[in-house]
């Protein structure tokens, strides 16, 4: 049987052999499970790419991606959407609704990256690149062949759209998160220059391995700065303890004195 070999934080390597936790056996199951997660993950970022494909007209798929979204992204798609306005939601309006949400990750990276965001957001409005949109059988199934109608979630979204929400749920696999952010979202709009916000992005001088690696060294700073202040909360708790220890003493030896 082939042999991986898996490492481990010193503390967490003690605290798994003091629990006696089988290692084989859970980390077998974990990975079986996550390599069916990825393997359908891939099948559904292949079927986004196929203009014959209607996301709409399977509700299982559209339900495990949406579980996926985080509450800003899904905001961004919508508000995205609405600077479509009535046209086919294309990757421009996407990044436009992204920066409009405002909150979210990946407007702060573009902004610590010293891009001014009222500029990308103009370039990404006026932007006069046209994007295909899926086939007309497609466009059928989910009532609609312009964009802001009737219709699902999917409904007058452009094929580099759905290409570009396709390309952050790979890119969400590759760095190991269980979820999809703006973020994510922003590495899969630089996925494609040639699409209306890639143009933009790339035009900008943005670039999608720069990108990749504010992601990492951001969220790794988020990791730390909670675990520091768990740590800080925790010290917090216990010299407070330690006081109401010392009261209690004080309190019990002034009863027994009689004051």
């Amino acid at each position: 049987m082939p042999k991986i070999n898996v490492y481990l934080p010193d503390e967490l390597a003690a605290a798994v052999k003091a629990a006696e936790i089988p290692v084989s056996a859970v980390c077998q199951k974990a990975l079986a499970d996550a390599v069916q997660v990825v393997t359908v993950a891939r099948k559904g970022i292949a079927a986004l790419r196929n203009p014959d494909f209607d996301p709409d007209a399977r509700p299982e798929f559209a339900t495990r991606l949406a579980a996926r979204m985080t509450d800003r992204l899904r905001t961004s798609i919508e508000l995205g959407r609405e600077a479509a306005a009535g046209r086919p939601v294309g990757t421009g309006s996407l990044l436009v609704g992204m920066i409009d949400e405002g909150g979210n990750l990946a407007v702060r990276l573009l902004q610590a990256l010293d891009e001014d965001i009222d500029e990308l957001r103009e370039a990404a409005l006026t932007s006069t690149v046209e994007e295909p949109m899926p086939t007309a059988a497609a466009m059928a199934a989910t009532g609609g062949a312009t964009g802001g109608g009737e219709g699902g979630f999917w409904s007058g979204m452009t094929l580099p759209v759905r290409s570009a929400i396709g390309a952050a749920l790979e890119a969400s696999i590759d760095l190991g998160h269980n979820y999809i952010g703006c973020e994510h979202l922003l590495l899969g709009l630089l996925a494609d220059p040639e699409s209306g916000a890639g143009r933009v992005l790339s035009e900008a001088g943005l670039d999608a391995s720069a990108v990749r690696r504010s992601i990492s060294s951001a969220l790794a700073g988020f990791a730390q700065s909670r675990a520091t202040a768990a740590s800080a909360a925790s010290a917090t708790t216990a010299a407070l303890d330690r006081v109401v220890q010392r009261l209690d003493a004080i309190e019990r030896r002034l009863g027994e004195a009689g004051l």
